[in-house]
């Protein structure tokens, strides 16, 4: 026993360096890709992404530009602390980022005017059907849900706020108000990625680094006006990530550890909540499985380290619910609607896709994994043989063309991961009318170059900061120095290696990449508070301890 116990510690151990060298790989990468190049559109009707080389001294002026910015901050903290020794700083910042993120998705929502366009407008459509007591959208060949049944969980919670809404005195549309609710998410994903952020490090410091770039992400800012499910699916697995960490400090047989987080010895009520809220983010939007393989790794290597056999319990139920909850919803929908809906597109339709040529992108949406499954008349194993066949015309294209395949792999991975902005304009420029001068000039005219500029520098000063972090993480590990944590300080890293993998063979768009940059943002706020006490020269090199 104590020879299986020791290789189960030796196994963690080593999974948790192992992590380490592969994210100091990736952030490193994504940083050079984004320093040097940048990814665009101009054009907002072809919205063709254009990628252009930076200047590097650009790339330093927007870097240093943004980093005083950020000292800006800290420094006003800083005084305000001094004139006020009992003010808690961090509460007040997140106070008054969560005002600026009320206040700007109040402006996009009443001067923006977006409106929800094609697959969000479908399943709006759908959800308002539905919530009027028409059924037939629930249908085997005449539906856009027999197509892509994995939205039938977005439908259903769509659904329960239209009904809502229709409760109310309005008469305005209901996706008005539901970029309310995602306004309200928005400010529901910075308290809890804040208080995850204060639970790893508990540095208030880094916690304000943390708030002045989620206040300063663009995308962030612009995203509750996109009408589908980003916004409330993070939400979700914000708040399932916060009760996963509580879990594990509960669970931690370090002593020191725990009581730097008093309170929190309710294991059972962590465990429950974080199945809970994970499996809610699956149902809202399905590419939240891979949060979910992300959790349920950490959560395997913490019991391997600490034995306790709630972190196994977590990890078989969290895994059970996030895989039945879009058939229970689709099912619990065909009872009530006496119909069925076809099992949708093949995922090897959508593998294919990722490796032809588009109008947009290498790899973006081109219309194939659709066309196809409608010309064999929504056959689904006749589309995926089709599928397999396109599959290897391109495997053997690029077999006898090397060199236009490390060109295409070059172009989608930079199209996704080195544009700033994450198409928040793309994804937010439908609108019903009368969007203002201002907001018409940040969508197509002027003011978006500066739109492009800022993200592609504010993209480079966390993806920087990331970077530093692991940097630093490597340097403390062979002091051996060790979180109790475990795994669960990379979940969001592991997370993001899981979204860099599936995007590499997956339909592009940097729309998708839009979450995994919000998981970047906490190791980005620590590496540069790291970098800062560094340069700084308020810690010895030789320092220990994870102030």
């Amino acid at each position: 026993m104590k020879r299986l116990k020791l290789f189960c510690e030796k196994l963690s151990l080593f999974s948790c360096r192992f992590v380490r060298l592969l994210a100091l790989g990736l952030t490193g990468f994504l940083f050079l890709g984004a320093f040097f190049f940048t990814c665009y559109s101009e054009n907002m009707e072809t919205q063709q992404v254009l990628t252009k080389w930076d200047n590097p001294l650009s790339s330093l002026l927007g870097l240093a530009v943004l980093s005083a910015a950020v000292l800006g901050v800290l420094g006003a903290i800083h005084l305000l602390r001094r004139l006020f020794p009992a003010l808690r700083a961090g509460r007040l910042l997140l106070f008054l980022v969560m005002a600026w993120c009320l206040f700007v998705g109040a402006a996009l929502i009443l001067f923006g005017r977006t409106v929800p366009a094609a697959d969000s407008m479908s399943v709006y459509s759908a959800a308002e059907a539905l919530a009027g007591g028409d059924t037939s959208v629930i249908h085997p060949t005449d539906s856009y849900l027999s197509y892509y049944p994995q939205q039938i969980g977005l439908v259903a919670f769509y659904e329960l706020l239209i009904r809502f809404w229709k409760l109310l005195p309005f008469s305005l549309p209901a996706y008005h108000f539901i970029k309310c609710v995602n306004v309200l998410f928005s400010c529901v994903i910075l308290l809890f990625q804040y208080k995850t952020v204060h639970l790893l490090w508990q540095n208030e410091r880094t916690d304000c680094i943390y708030l002045t770039l989620a206040g300063g992400f663009l995308p962030f800012l612009m995203y509750p006006s996109f009408v589908y499910g980003e916004i409330p699916s993070f939400a979700a697995a914000s708040i399932g990530f916060y009760c996963l960490g509580r879990l594990f400090w509960s669970l931690t047989s370090d002593t020191t550890a725990k009581n730097k987080a008093p309170g929190i010895q309710k294991p059972l009520l962590y465990l429950f909540s974080a199945t809970v809220f994970l499996t809610l983010a699956v149902m809202l939007r399905k590419n939240s499985l891979i949060f979910i393989i992300a959790a349920v790794l950490a959560a395997f290597f913490q019991w391997l380290r600490e034995r306790k056999h709630l972190l196994l319990v977590f990890a078989l139920v969290c895994t059970i619910c996030s895989l039945s909850i879009l058939p229970l919803v689709q099912k619990t929908y065909e009872i009530r609607a006496h119909s069925t809906l076809k099992s949708g597109v093949p995922a090897i339709s959508y593998l294919a896709m990722g490796m032809q040529e588009s109008s947009r992108g290498n790899g973006w949406y081109n219309g194939f994994n659709f066309n196809t499954y409608q010309s064999t008349g929504m056959d689904t194993e006749e589309t995926a043989a089709l599928s397999r066949a396109a599959i290897g015309e391109r495997l053997q294209y690029f077999r006898e063309n090397p060199k236009a395949f490390a060109a295409f792999y070059a172009g989608k991975l930079l199209s996704q991961w080195a544009d700033g902005t994450y198409a928040c304009r793309q994804a937010t420029l439908a609108t019903f009318g009368g969007r203002s001068s201002f907001f018409d000039s940040l969508y197509a005219g002027d003011a978006s170059s500066y739109v492009i500029d800022y993200c592609n520098a504010f993209q480079n000063l966390f993806y920087l900061g990331a970077f530093l972090f692991f940097v630093w993480d490597i340097r403390k590990s062979r002091r051996k120095e060790n979180s109790p944590l475990g795994l669960f300080l990379y979940l969001w890293i592991i997370a993001v290696m899981g979204g860099f993998l599936f995007h590499i063979a997956w339909e592009a768009n940097s729309r998708y990449i839009f979450l995994y940059a919000m998981l970047l943002l906490p190791y980005g706020a620590r590496g540069l508070y790291l970098f800062g006490r560094y340069i700084s020269g308020c810690v010895p090199r030789s320092a220990k301890g994870n102030a």
